[in-house]
């Protein structure tokens, strides 16, 4: 664990974080969503809008029990957490992730040069359809156009161990922080082979935070599209201890992209009050500068007296008809007016993620079912949450040894340390309950002479010993407490 606390890997993937995040709020001259749920693609990449299709079309077809394609969840089943029929979902994300990979780097490999800017919404359209047709069918996808060398197929196994973490752990049924870590990797490695650009030279600049954030925020709409159908249709366990007294039973990354959203949203209201009070000084000034023009030696105005016909330059613009959005000073108390979730959900991730939580748990007050994200709630801004956010992250998920011991590390994202031992450790061959020889083990102590208790002819305890090496110890004798008559 000190390893890992003190490598590169680490220090990629929490400065990785902190850009998904904190890119959203450096460019303050641009509106602060970055993502409109009408136009997903808007800021994505060939192979970005591949991988899109395909967790859209995971989300769409593969759990709906009305598609031919769906796995509806097993309603024989009683247990209170963990659908058995998640393990079918999950084998066809093992049998289908090479296809979903394989189209996202052909992509990237196909579309990335020679595309104007007029073209690239419809290149972007084209590679997410085929990213969708890659997660529906378990053959190959068409845009292979010959086999891979031995560095691609390399690179797509990475990739697919990554991408098979990311959506909950087969055997346990559970989800937690970790899972949402391994896509955050996947996306991470993606970025390193140079996915989040429009070129596939290797001597391409490192994306940008606001790029990478941009980008990020589309995605982490459609993860979590899969996602909350799975926690919903399947009742995922929440993986580790924390249960509600986390953020939710589930997620950490989406609230703290989602406040530095809202981070951003603030810098952009800031932003828009400041020019239209320059532009309704102009125009006060303009007007004042025509009519000392106009009327030369007429009587000035009364200073005394408003001049209605003025605007007012603090009185801001209403409506922004582009993104349907007053800006509207929003404290993180916002959360609780149900009526702005509803309204603005679709843009805003942390007013998502709030609205889901309300919406699987309807019954339950708030400050009982997330009394964390209630408390939060309270603090002043949302600067204070965003900071508080990214330091619990990584406390509570990069610092933790049940978190980082399921991190998968390759030649993208790799450890720069010995492992202390070379493989997984080999599970026990025996145990109290089953001996080696396949009989039931009993203690030296307990065979007697009397042939009761003794093992079976040839059967060995735990200590190697026959029943002829322990016959000559007697019976067990009776033990009573003292107080016993």
């Amino acid at each position: 664990m000190e390893n890992f606390r003190l490598s590169s890997a680490r220090k990629e993937l929490l400065s990785f974080v902190t850009a998904m995040g904190r890119g959203l709020t450096t460019a303050s001259a641009t509106p602060p969503h970055n993502y409109d749920p009408e136009r997903p693609l808007q800021y994505l990449t060939p192979a970005l809008a591949s991988l899109h299709g395909s967790l859209s079309c995971m989300a769409d077809t593969w759990m709906d029990g009305n598609h031919p394609d769906g796995i509806p969840p097993d309603l024989k089943a009683k247990a209170r957490f963990g659908n058995p029929a998640f393990r079918t979902w999950h084998a066809r994300l093992v049998r289908r992730s090479y296809g979903i990979v394989k189209c996202c780097l052909d992509c990237h490999r196909l579309n990335c040069e020679g595309t104007s800017a007029q073209d690239e919404l419809s290149v972007l359209a084209e590679c997410s359809k085929k990213g969708y047709r890659a997660a529906s069918s378990e053959a190959p996808h068409e845009l292979s156009t010959g086999s891979s060398n031995s560095n691609e197929e390399e690179t797509i196994e990475e990739l697919r161990a990554y991408l098979h973490d990311a959506f909950g752990h087969p055997i346990r049924i559970d989800y937690g922080t970790g899972h949402e870590s391994s896509f955050v990797v996947f996306l991470l490695a993606l970025c390193k082979i140079g996915c989040f650009a429009w070129s596939k030279s290797k001597s391409a600049p490192t994306p940008s935070p606001p790029t990478i954030s941009r980008a990020s925020l589309s995605l982490f709409h459609a993860y979590l599209n899969v996602t909350r159908g799975l926690q919903r249709d399947y009742m995922l366990e929440p993986a580790g201890s924390h249960g509600v007294w986390g953020l939710d039973d589930y997620h950490c990354i989406p609230f703290f992209v989602g406040a530095c959203q809202m981070v951003a949203r603030e810098q952009w209201q800031q932003h828009q009050l400041k020019e239209q009070r320059q532009s309704a000084m102009r125009s006060v000034d303009q007007t004042k500068l025509e009519k000392d023009e106009s009327d030369g030696d007429a009587t000035p105005m009364n200073p005394y007296l408003p001049d209605k016909a003025l605007p007012d330059p603090k009185t801001p613009s209403m409506p922004l008809s582009n993104y349907n959005d007053n800006l509207e000073h929003w404290d993180p108390s916002i959360i609780h007016n149900r009526n702005i979730l509803e309204m603005h959900r679709n843009t805003y991730l942390y007013l998502s993620c709030i609205h889901f939580i309300q919406q699987i748990k309807p019954n339950v007050p708030f400050f009982e079912s997330s009394p964390m994200l209630n408390d939060i709630s309270s603090l002043g801004n949302w600067n204070k949450v965003s900071s508080g956010l990214l330091r619990l992250y990584e406390g509570e998920v990069l610092d933790k040894l049940p978190v980082v011991q399921h991190f998968v590390f390759g030649k993208i994202f790799s450890a720069n340390w010995s492992p202390s031992r070379k493989g997984p450790l080999e599970a026990p061959q025996w145990t109290f309950i089953n001996g080696p020889m396949g009989d039931e083990c009993i203690a030296p102590w307990a065979y007697g002479n009397n042939g009761s208790n003794e093992s079976p002819q040839g059967g060995e305890n735990i200590h190697g010993r026959t029943n002829s090496n322990v016959s000559s110890l007697g019976p067990m004798p009776p033990t009573r407490a003292p107080w016993a008559k």
